[in-house]
């Protein structure tokens, strides 16, 4: 299968987010998810492929009714000079056409299935990320309580305001009392 540019590239993403999913993947329902995702979608491309095999000449004799429709119907558009003749496809040329359509017709549906697969995996990304998030403040929370307060308690002491001076604070200047 020869893969565009843009396939190439969704593909190196999914491969990407599922090998980060493999090292992120920490608790076990995430886990449990991240391998029915992985199952699914291999179970989901082993039957398109054994339907593609099994209905191969089926999807190819439609493929072909399509094309011939295609090629023979009538378009109403622009009307065409009197030197253009219409000739009917031969049928080299129809089977061609029709193969290259259920070929490009079973990649699409595989393609389709791996968009699938990776759409379920951002939504378990999202989900670890929540969770390691939620994580990281619970740890930081609980060093906040746990840290030694001789810090804290000198850092109040230095900033205490003396009774005098939080009576004076709102003057302006000297006053003549």
């Amino acid at each position: 299968m020869h893969l565009s540019t843009e396939q190439a590239v969704r593909e190196t993403y999914r491969l990407a987010l599922e090998q980060n999913l493999r090292n992120n993947v920490v608790t076990q329902p995430e886990f449990d998810r991240f391998a029915g995702i992985l199952e699914e979608a291999a179970h989901r491309i082993d039957a398109e492929k054994d339907a593609f095999r099994a209905n191969y000449h089926q999807r190819l004799a439609e493929a072909r009714e399509v094309v011939l429709r295609e090629h023979t119907s009538r378009t109403l558009d622009h009307p065409k000079p009197d030197w253009v003749v219409d000739t009917p496809p031969n049928a080299e040329k129809i089977d061609l056409l029709a193969r290259n359509r259920v070929q490009a017709d079973h990649e699409a549906r595989i393609t389709a299935i791996r968009i699938d697969q990776t759409d379920q995996y951002k939504d378990l990304r999202d989900v670890c990320q929540e969770r390691a998030k939620r994580e990281s403040q619970e740890r930081a929370a609980h060093a906040r309580e746990v840290r030694p307060t001789p810090l804290r308690d000198t850092f109040a002491t230095t900033n205490q305001i003396s009774p005098h001076e939080a009576q004076t604070r709102g003057r302006s200047g000297p006053s003549r009392s």
